[in-house]
């Protein structure tokens, strides 16, 4: 049985439809899952959901509300999502208290710090003088814009396996301070934070880059992570189920 991912959903600028990008749902199909996309919906939903699902998937898209770490609205913040925010730190809570597999892309990164108490640059650019790339790239999805180095003895570095290589970059916000339990494991080499996993979680990973892209186009070294995640997703369930059936027993 193919294992349901949860993807986080986008929302129209006149909140009247949600909306999700297709390569999210096609990089779940191609390495097994079964893609479920995920609206606002109360909280009072989330614990049922948070069991019914194998992963999550936190996709890209608007910035979150600064608030989430304690920080007013910086002049360069763009435009933000209350609903979303709410929704996905939440729903991203519970599937880590499950140590269920999380896997999160730009914005997906970001929320994965914040939910375990980090902060970020609201501009990287305004706030941070050093951060000297171009991080909100002009070209295709697929274009390499700036390298990154990663720590091969990290769980994402064995995944990997190259210390050095390039890739897209979409974002004007960065991670700033470190949250709990979390392991920075790969810097642009202007000393921005590019990846980050969890060290107490079985498999919880934020990228700032967009690897699903790159998946999708037939790169298999990207290809790697979602094999990884979806395998992940396999074994949780199967823990679960094996621990439901002791507790019959």
């Amino acid at each position: 049985m193919k294992p349901l991912i949860g993807i986080s959903a986008e929302m129209s600028k006149d909140q009247d439809h949600f909306w999700l990008p297709f390569v999210y749902v096609e990089t779940v199909l191609k390495y097994g899952g079964l893609p479920l996309m995920i609206p606002v919906m109360g909280d009072e939903n989330l614990d049922e959901l948070s069991l019914r699902l194998d992963g999550l998937f936190i996709t890209g898209g608007e910035d979150i509300d600064p608030s989430y770490y304690g920080e007013n609205p910086h002049l360069k913040l763009g435009k933000i999502a209350p609903e979303i925010d709410q929704m996905e730190s939440e729903l991203g809570k519970r599937m880590l208290e499950l140590d269920k597999p999380y896997i999160g892309v730009c914005r997906g990164l970001h929320m994965l710090n914040i939910v375990q108490g980090g902060s970020m640059y609201q501009d990287m650019h305004d706030q941070r003088e050093e951060y000297s790339y171009l991080h909100l790239q002009k070209g295709p999805r697929t274009y390499r814009s700036h390298e990154v180095e990663l720590d091969l003895d990290s769980k994402i570095g064995k995944i990997l396996g190259e210390e050095k290589f390039r890739v897209n970059s979409f974002h004007h916000q960065s991670c700033k301070d470190v949250g709990r339990d979390l392991k920075v494991v790969a810097r642009a080499t202007d000393g921005n934070i590019e990846a980050m996993e969890s060290k107490t979680h079985s498999f919880a990973f934020g990228f700032q880059w967009h690897p699903e892209e790159f998946a999708m186009a037939g790169d298999e070294t990207s290809g790697k992570i979602f094999e990884a995640f979806i395998k992940q997703a396999v074994k949780r369930r199967k823990e679960i189920d094996d621990s439901k059936k002791r507790d019959r027993q």
